[in-house]
């Protein structure tokens, strides 16, 4: 009789465990280069990474093998994250393919208010590019700060509306380039959904970049997301795409 009451007991904390890691919510910073002020669940780790191609308008073709990131939910309302991108490219000048690492990025998100009617939930993110570690020819001189503020709307049961603003550093110059973006998303269903976005780079020597994304995402499990994705140069269209695919994994 102990041991069935024993047993009956371990069954119940396993389920009762089970049952809370599977209500877990996975949350993706995938597709799309802009974020909401979501942070990664507390005590969780999430890998989100992807594969992208990506044409240049002076001809340059990148390959992203891997643009993969490590974000831990320090506390319920802060996450940490770490990551890079292996790029296989080719050089426009000899046309040799070459193998490179981007700098190391160091980075936390902060969600700082809920939202509440029609105010929208703010987050803070803070990047820190290494000019250690990467390839050394990626390297910047200076460590590259980024620095952004985060808005976030839910629109009724299935829109969502989220937009940035923020300052960004290459680690050369001191004149940063400003980046704003605006972000609509519509859920098709609990598991699926659709985006469209606009990323703006305005910088005073370089000039001004703006691009178009349309994402697909497809939540597979609680535990893991796949996407696509493909932007474009509006103002080159045709000079400058990008395409590729992703995952999102909740993994403990």
């Amino acid at each position: 009789m102990k041991k069935a009451l024993f047993l009956f007991a371990l069954a119940w904390l396993v389920g009762v465990a089970y049952a809370q890691e599977e209500l877990t919510p996975l949350v993706s910073d995938r597709p799309g280069h802009s974020w909401d002020a979501e942070v990664a669940p507390h005590g969780k780790l999430i890998l989100d990474d992807g594969f992208c191609f990506e044409k240049a308008a002076d001809e340059a073709r990148t390959f992203t093998l891997s643009n993969v990131t490590l974000r831990y939910g320090l506390f319920e309302n802060m996450e940490l994250y770490v990551g890079t991108e292996f790029l296989l490219h080719n050089e426009v000048t000899t046309a040799k393919p070459g193998f490179s690492i981007a700098p190391l990025v160091v980075a936390t998100k902060i969600r700082l208010y809920e939202g509440s009617g029609v105010l929208p939930a703010i987050g803070v993110l803070a990047e820190l590019r290494s000019h250690h570690i990467g390839t050394r020819d990626m390297l910047p001189s200076y460590p590259a700060p980024s620095a952004y503020l985060l808005f976030e709307h839910t629109i009724g049961e299935r829109f969502f509306l989220y937009y940035d603003a923020g300052l960004e550093w290459d680690g050369e110059t001191a004149a940063p380039t400003t980046y704003l973006s605006l972000c609509l998303g519509y859920n098709i269903t609990e598991s699926v959904g659709i985006l469209a976005e606009s990323n703006n780079y305005l910088h005073s020597v370089d000039g001004n970049q703006y691009l178009t994304e349309l994402g697909f995402f497809w939540l597979v499990s609680r535990r893991v997301q796949l996407d696509l994705e493909a932007d474009f140069d509006l103002m080159n269209l045709g000079n400058y795409y990008a395409i590729g695919c992703g995952v999102s994994w909740l993994i403990n």
